[in-house]
């Protein structure tokens, strides 16, 4: 934590400085009881009564003054800091590879940006603002009795060893407890997202009971865990208070022994008293902030953990269009322990249409993400111009590919930002001109404010058709070398399809295109397919060629043959 503090260390000294400050005026009220005591009252010098209330309210005026800033300050700095660690971890997940995104769900990374750094706002000002303050406090308390009455001091403070392995067991359980709610509740979050994503499905399948089930499962955990940490804080409190009874009886007993035998004046008693007695109350506070060190601990380890996972890493030289190839050389690849692509040969020549055709599941989608390098391959290696993927920066790498999916996202923008998010800082006139390309324009100006109009979450208003359009539109306006078209126009009609299809063949010429197909005329204009089956290359070569020497090509282009008849 003092690390994540290093940038704010100007606000953090002039914070100490003000807690010294409060520290000492809070000393002072002990330090003033034995001349009140001995030189006013004992000494009847009544004429300082007058002054003496006006100089207890500079006291306090100045300690509220001090502490009050000193509060704000350190309130000001923590929230500064868990600002930038949200952004530092938000910055560490958009550059996380895919596969790393993918072992964690949604709904978790999403607790660790929010809920978890939330959990560390109150530790890093409120608690770290008492760690402070009344640590000072309690030192000058401490000094002031040790000075008016060593051995009567001493024999109070006994009590601090107990205070400290206490507070210490029970911040090591508040600890393990917090971290389990912390756990709880981005089980909470994932599913609440999840549940959203697919409320379609909840719906028809009319399983809104199994997930109320699973989420008040989830509820009661999340509070049992909070209810054992919130017992663990709040019995160090009880252990404070227990303990400043016996400190105080134990001054009382030997304090009123020395004063009876004329070994210690009231004055003195009094002052090492009124100071033990204030010592308890901050200790109070300490022991609270020290268990909450321990209970935020477990959220900052959670936050540790992601920046611990490993960054997506390019090389050093700058990718160029392809002037030869795109060539997969012994390519295997496998997400977990079954092999997704095996032994995958394939030279795609630059200029060219490539087309990859298959059954589901023969790993298709799993070869083109491997060209931008979501994935990089188990085994082998994929050369641009003969140049392994590795070698380049990622930035200009994936700045040479447009990629079209048949899973379109959509942002929660207005169609204009959403079309530009493909060359950022594009004219409006940009932006139409590829909407039109896309035979998107005419649906567009029907949107109620049109190319401003704020689309829904992942593009929830419009329809698959539309999504598809606007995201051809946005591929279309980034004018890529390497295009990926995946199955990019599952969702249209046999009319939209047959417009979007003309601008895509526009957009592919001249560029090095590869093509999941799922649409006959992709596959007969294609100038090389590919035919996978079961993560493997089965057959290569022209459309003519591959009926009559490829069993498994003739029956999928006679279901390709079939679905156009159709439609």
């Amino acid at each position: 934590m003092l690390s994540l503090a290093r940038p704010y260390w100007p606000l953090l000294f002039l914070a100490t400085a003000l807690s010294f400050v409060a520290s000492l005026f809070s000393g002072s009220i002990a330090w003033l009881v034995k001349p009140v005591l001995d030189h006013i009252f004992l000494a009847k010098n009544y004429k300082y009564l007058n002054i003496l209330p006006l100089v207890v309210i500079g006291i306090f005026c100045l300690r509220g003054f001090s502490a009050f800033f000193q509060a704000y300050l350190m309130r000001l700095a923590a929230l500064r800091l868990v600002n930038d660690l949200r952004y530092r971890l938000y910055e560490k997940i958009l550059r996380l590879p895919l596969e790393e995104v993918s072992a964690e769900t949604t709904g978790k990374l999403v607790s660790r940006v929010i809920n978890d750094t939330t959990a560390l706002e109150p530790v890093l000002g409120d608690m770290f603002r008492t760690l402070m303050l009344e640590g000072l406090t309690v030192l000058t308390l401490v000094g002031i009795a040790l000075y008016r009455r060593f051995d009567l001091a001493l024999l109070a403070l006994t009590v601090f060893p107990v205070v400290a392995i206490g507070a210490r067991k029970l911040g090591a359980r508040a600890r393990k407890a917090r971290k389990l709610a912390q756990q709880d509740m981005a089980d909470v979050t994932h599913q609440v997202t999840e549940s959203l994503q697919g409320l379609k499905e909840v719906k028809v399948y009319r399983q809104q009971r199994f997930f109320l089930v699973r989420f008040e499962k989830r509820l009661n955990s999340y509070l049992r865990h909070l209810l054992r940490v919130t017992k663990y804080r709040e019995g160090s409190r009880l252990l404070v208070d227990l303990l400043t009874g016996l400190g105080g009886a134990l001054v009382f007993t030997y304090g009123g022994y020395l004063v009876i035998h004329g070994e210690m004046t009231p004055g003195d008693f009094f002052s090492v008293l009124t100071a033990i007695l204030m010592i308890f109350s901050p200790l109070r506070r300490i022991s609270r902030a020290y268990t909450g060190l321990y209970d935020a601990s477990a959220a900052l380890e959670r936050v540790e953990e992601v920046f611990s996972y490993r960054e997506e890493k390019g090389g050093s030289l700058k990718a160029l269009p392809p002037q030869k190839s795109l060539c997969f050389k012994d390519v295997s690849f496998r997400y977990d322990k079954d092999w997704v692509l095996k032994e995958i040969n394939l030279e795609i020549p630059a200029g060219k249409v490539v087309a990859l055709v298959g059954p589901s599941g023969a790993g298709k989608s799993t070869l083109v993400s491997l060209i931008p390098r979501f994935y990089d391959p188990t085994e082998g290696e994929i050369l641009l111009d003969g140049i392994n993927l590795r070698e380049f920066e990622l930035a200009s790498l994936r700045s040479l590919i447009g990629l079209v999916s048949q899973d379109i996202f959509l942002f929660n923008a207005t169609v204009y930002e959403n079309i530009a998010f493909g060359k950022p800082g594009a004219s409006r006139e940009e932006v139409i001109q590829a909407a039109k390309m896309a035979y998107a324009h005419e649906f567009i100006e029907k949107l109620p404010r049109g190319y401003d109009t704020v689309l829904g979450e992942k593009g929830f208003s419009l329809s698959g058709g539309q999504k598809q359009r606007l995201a051809i539109a946005r591929a279309i306006l980034k004018n890529p070398p390497i295009l990926i078209l995946d199955e990019a126009t599952s969702h249209l009609d046999a009319v939209s399809e047959q417009k979007v299809q003309q601008a895509l063949e526009k957009l592919m010429k001249g560029r090095t295109t590869i093509v999941i197909a799922h649409r006959l005329s992709t596959v007969t204009r294609a100038d090389l397919l590919v035919v996978m089956d079961r993560g493997r290359i089965v057959a290569l070569g022209q459309h003519e060629i591959l009926l009559q020497t490829s069993p498994l090509y003739r029956r999928l282009y006679e279901t390709f043959a079939l679905a156009a008849a159709n439609s």
